[in-house]
C-alpha cells in the first residue's frame, strides 16, 4: 500500500504540470492570442464512470461483504490493470513525467502482485475470478471502456486524461482497501492491505 501511496502522490504532483501542458495550438481572434482547449474525452463521460479508472472496484457503498477470496481477486485485477496502464503510459505518454509514471506503475504493481500472491498462498486463498461480485464485474467493464478511450488519445490530451484517471483510480482503490480491511479474516491479507 505504501507504493500505491507513492504512486498517488506522484500522480497528484504530475497533474498540475500535465494540466498546464498545451493541449492544442493557438489562434488569433481580434488580434488576441487564445489557446484552444478541447475538453478531454473524460469530461464527456458520465459522472459514474469518471469516479473509476483502471482497476477501481466497489468501495463499500453497497452491502457486499469483502471476503478474503474476493479481496485477492480484486487486488490481482487492480494490479494487472495498473501494469497495463503503465505500459500504455510508456507507449503513448507525451511528457517524460507520464512516461516515468508508467514505469513506476509497472514496477510497483508487479511487486504488489507478487506480495499479494505470497500473502494469498499463506492464507490458503487462490486467485479466482468467480469470487468477484456482479458489481465488481460491471465496474471492470467500465474500467475497460476507459482504457479503450485512453488508447484513442494522444499528446497532451492523453497525458492530462491519464493523470486524472489514475488519480481518481488510486483514491478509489485506497478507499476500498481502507473500508474493507477489517472484514478480512487472514492476518496475512490484512498485513498486505496495510
Amino acid at each position: 500500500m505504501r507504493s500505491m501511496a507513492r504512486i498517488l502522490a506522484f500522480a497528484l504532483l504530475a497533474l498540475p504540470a500535465v494540466a498546464r501542458a498545451e493541449d492544442k495550438g493557438t489562434t488569433k481572434t481580434n488580434g488576441q492570442s487564445t489557446t484552444q482547449r478541447d475538453p478531454p474525452r473524460s469530461a464527456m463521460m458520465p459522472a459514474s464512470e469518471q469516479r473509476s479508472g483502471p482497476g477501481a472496484m466497489t468501495s463499500g457503498g453497497g452491502t457486499e461483504q469483502m471476503t478474503d477470496a474476493r479481496f485477492v481477486a480484486l487486488m490481482h485485477h487492480v494490479n494487472q490493470d495498473e501494469i497495463a496502464a503503465g505500459k500504455l503510459a510508456e507507449q503513448k505518454g507525451h511528457s517524460s513525467a507520464i512516461k516515468s509514471y508508467g514505469k513506476h506503475l509497472i514496477t510497483d504493481h508487479t511487486k504488489s502482485d507478487q506480495q499479494l500472491t505470497a500473502a494469498a498462498k499463506k492464507a490458503g486463498v487462490s486467485i479466482d475470478e468467480s469470487a468477484l461480485s456482479t458489481k465488481d464485474r460491471e465496474e471492470m467493464k467500465v474500467d475497460q471502456n476507459k482504457m479503450d478511450q485512453l488508447k484513442q488519445m494522444s499528446g497532451a490530451e492523453f497525458d492530462h486524461t491519464f493523470a486524472q484517471v489514475m488519480s481518481n483510480d488510486h483514491d478509489h482503490v485506497a478507499k476500498m482497501v481502507r473500508d474493507h480491511k477489517s472484514e478480512l479474516k487472514s492476518h496475512d491479507l490484512q498485513t498486505f492491505a496495510d
